[in-house]
């Protein structure tokens, strides 16, 4: 989308069009002690009134944290009727300092199982959802010197883990680990495509490659190198992988997006297109959403369909500050920026709903299966947590 400033690390990551790792192994250890074992089920409860800030949004359905737990901001991920983030404990609470947990909902009954943080003192950075496996990788901020560069306790420089969980069991696998220390930048964001998991990490050579691993396949399998690091995004079926290179002002970047082929061992990567742009983008249905000014520029949202020699359409209402953006169907899309989220539609594209007009307390918007799942916490900056509970809601759309 992780226990720093709750906003600024999902703007990090939404505005870094970078992603990576180092070479792994599905086999190199599994972590069962009784610290790292599942927890007790819960089950969350629906919020009723409606946060005032969700009240344009009229969700179809609300839960709420348990008091003083907060969602983190990056945001929730689905697969099948299981929605899956990081869950921040209270402050002073016997599970502060351990880190965040890893919950997965059934949305449907509230019912969550909690899954401990794998490496103490270790950060909790993403999860992924896909085929009764939760991948979810864990991040060690390091000194300056262990990357090359000055003495630093903020500096860039970090070693992580991927861990692989299956949900009917609390042993997590170790799949695979960076071989050196680097920049967050290169931690990687796994993605579930189909019956597999895909992810980039670092390889020899300065280089970065495109891994897969299937569960009960053995380990993970390098099926494309690559001389950058990229974004990976997984639309009906298709691999997609978008590299990108930053203006001489670091404003904006060019990005040029491959179709990534997966049927043999050795994967081929095809140029489909490409576009300037800063911040996030997203691909769905043959069409990438994006950002095309500086994020700190006024402008509005285009949309460019792959393969179409027609020019870029813009999308909505001039946005200020922007952070991100999500497809919820095919034709309709949420904006997140400091003006808050909005809502637009290509079949529309003068105009746009804007449901939450201030972007404080508002996670990463995210778009599953035609619904779009937001995150309200009303003491992100708060330094002990209240009794008003941090509140996921969603609503399905039509395409």
């Amino acid at each position: 989308m992780l226990r720093r400033s709750r906003l600024l690390v999902p703007l990090l990551c939404a505005a870094a069009l970078l992603a990576a790792g180092c070479d792994g192994n599905s086999s190199a250890a599994d972590r069962t002690s009784a610290s790292q074992a599942a927890l007790t089920p819960l089950r969350l409860k629906p919020v009723s009134p409606v946060p005032r800030a969700l009240a344009k949004l009229a969700p179809d359905g609300t839960l709420g944290m348990p008091r003083g737990w907060n969602i983190d901001s990056s945001g929730v991920v689905r697969s099948g009727r299981n929605l899956a983030f990081l869950a921040v404990p209270p402050t002073g609470s016997a599970s502060d300092g351990q880190g965040s947990q890893t919950w997965v909902v059934d949305p449907a009954t509230g019912t969550a199982r909690r899954y401990r943080q794998v490496d103490s003192g270790w950060t909790a950075n993403t999860v992924t959802l896909g085929s009764g496996w939760l991948l979810r990788v864990e991040s060690l901020q390091l000194d300056g010197s262990d990357c090359g560069d000055a003495d630093s306790q903020a500096a860039d420089c970090y070693r992580w883990r991927l861990y692989g969980q299956p949900l009917t069991s609390s042993r997590p696998v170790l799949l695979a680990e960076s071989a050196h220390a680097g920049r967050q930048s290169q931690v990687p964001h796994p993605l579930a495509d189909g019956g597999s998991f895909v992810w980039e990490e670092a390889v020899t050579g300065a280089r970065a490659g495109v891994f897969r691993w299937t569960p009960g396949g053995g380990k993970a399998v390098r099926v494309l190198t690559r001389t950058r690091f990229g974004q990976l995004d997984v639309d009906g079926g298709t691999l997609y992988l978008t590299e990108g290179k930053l203006s001489q002002d670091g404003g904006t970047s060019t990005r040029t997006t491959y179709r990534v082929g997966l049927r043999q061992r050795s994967a081929v990567a095809a140029k489909v297109a490409t576009f300037t742009g800063a911040g996030g983008f997203a691909v769905r249905g043959g069409r990438i959403a994006y950002y095309p000014r500086s994020a700190d520029e006024n402008t509005r949202i285009k949309v460019l369909t792959i393969g179409a020699r027609t020019a870029p359409v813009e999308v909505g209402k001039t946005i200020n500050g922007f952070y991100t953006v999500d497809w919820i169907t095919r034709n309709r899309l949420v904006t997140w920026s400091i003006s808050g989220y909005a809502l637009n539609d290509v079949r529309q594209p003068a105009k746009a709903t804007v449901f939450a007009a201030d972007a404080v307390g508002l996670g990463v918007p995210r778009g599953y299966d035609d619904t779009l799942y937001v995150v309200y916490d009303p003491y992100q900056f708060a330094d002990s947590r209240g009794a008003r509970p941090t509140v996921l809601a969603w609503r399905h759309s039509s395409s």
